[in-house]
C-alpha cells in the first residue's frame, strides 16, 4: 500500500510522511527478488476459482490519485512491465478541490511544531463552537490523542478532529482556514499539482495499469447515512467507468473504513472485492472478499 512517492527532502514539504523515490526503486528491487509481482487478473482469478497456488506473491496498491504515482511509480512499473493497481477519489480530479485528508497532512508537514497547531485546533474549535453542538477541546483530546504505530498523540489528534470527529461543515471549515493559513491560498492549482489529470490516467491505464475506486470524495464510508453512501458510491461508479471502462471494479476503502452495510452497498454496484488497511496477507478466497488486508510500504525493507 502507496501513497506519497516523491523526492520528499529535496521538495518544499520534505516533512511530509511518503516514500522516496529511491526507497520505491529498492523495494520493488526486494519484491523482484523475493516474490513473484502480480496484477489484478491474478487477484480477481484466484478468488473466483477458489485456487491459489502455494506461492508467494505481492500486488501493488496506490491510493489516492496522486500525481507522485505519474511522475515517479509509473515510469518505473513501465519499464520493467509490472502492473500497478491505482485508487483514485473522484472529487479532486473531477472539481480540483484538495481532499480534506490533504490539507491535513501538508498542513501536518508544514507546521514543525505540533503543540503550536494543537493549539491552533483548540483556538479553531472554540471559535466556532457557538455554531455547532460539539466536546470540549480538553475532553477530545483526551479521547483522541492515542499514538499508533506511525504517528504521535498530536499528529492523531490533528488527523482525527479534522477527518472525522467534527460536524463536517465545522471539520471542513476549519481544515480549509488551516490550510489557507499554513500552505496555500490557491486550493484549485495546489490540486492540480498534487492529484492525477485524466490524460495522465488514460496514459497509465493504456501501458497497463489498473485503476478503480476510493470512493467520490474519501469518505469514512460506515460513518455515512444510507442516503449519503448511497451517493458516495453512485457518483464513484459514474467515475470508474470512466478511468476503468473495460475492466471489473474494486473497491479500495478510504481510510480503510468499512462495515457489513458498506460491503452490501458495493456488492450492489457490482464491485468484485474490497481493499483495507487491516495489516496481513491478503486471504484470496470468496470469504475475504471484501475484507482483504494490505502490508504498508514501511512494513517492507526499502
Amino acid at each position: 500500500m502507496y501513497h506519497y512517492v516523491r523526492p520528499i527532502k529535496e521538495s518544499e514539504f520534505s516533512q511530509i510522511k511518503g516514500l522516496e523515490v529511491v526507497g520505491f526503486q529498492r523495494q520493488i528491487t526486494f519484491f523482484e527478488n523475493n516474490f513473484e509481482i502480480a496484477g489484478v487478473d491474478f487477484l480477481l482469478n484466484s478468488m473466483n476459482l477458489q485456487k491459489n497456488e502455494n506461492k508467494e506473491r505481492v500486488i501493488l496498491t496506490f491510493d489516492d490519485g496522486l500525481k507522485d504515482h505519474y511522475n515517479h511509480v509509473f515510469p518505473i512499473l513501465k519499464d520493467k512491465g509490472i502492473q500497478g493497481l491505482f485508487f483514485p477519489p473522484a472529487k479532486p480530479i473531477i472539481e480540483n478541490i484538495v481532499l480534506d485528508v490533504h490539507k491535513i497532512h501538508f498542513i501536518l508537514a508544514t507546521v514543525k511544531d505540533k503543540s503550536v497547531l494543537v493549539k491552533d485546533v483548540f483556538d479553531k474549535i472554540k471559535e466556532h463552537q457557538s455554531e455547532y453542538e460539539v466536546d470540549e477541546p480538553q475532553n477530545l483530546w483526551k479521547k483522541l490523542a492515542i499514538p499508533n504505530r506511525f504517528d504521535s498523540a498530536e499528529i492523531i489528534f490533528v488527523k482525527r478532529i479534522l477527518q472525522r470527529e467534527l460536524p463536517q461543515d465545522m471539520r471542513k471549515t476549519i481544515a480549509k482556514e488551516l490550510f489557507e493559513k499554513y500552505v496555500s491560498n490557491d486550493e484549485r492549482d495546489f490540486s492540480k499539482q498534487l492529484y492525477l489529470s485524466f490524460d495522465e490516467i488514460d496514459e497509465m491505464r493504456e501501458h497497463g495499469m489498473y485503476f478503480s475506486s476510493h470512493g467520490y470524495s474519501h469518505e469514512w464510508l460506515s460513518y455515512l447515512s444510507y442516503k449519503m453512501l448511497e451517493n458516495e458510491i453512485k457518483n464513484s461508479i459514474i467515475f470508474c467507468k470512466r478511468i476503468n471502462p473495460d475492466n471489473e471494479q474494486i473497491m479500495c476503502y478510504p481510510y480503510g473504513n468499512f462495515d457489513l452495510r458498506v460491503i452490501e452497498k458495493i456488492k450492489e454496484f457490482n464491485f468484485q472485492a474490497g481493499l483495507t488497511t487491516e495489516v496481513g496477507d491478503a486471504e484470496l478466497d470468496e470469504s475475504n472478499r471484501f475484507k482483504l488486508k494490505r502490508y504498508d510500504t514501511n512494513d517492507f525493507p526499502q
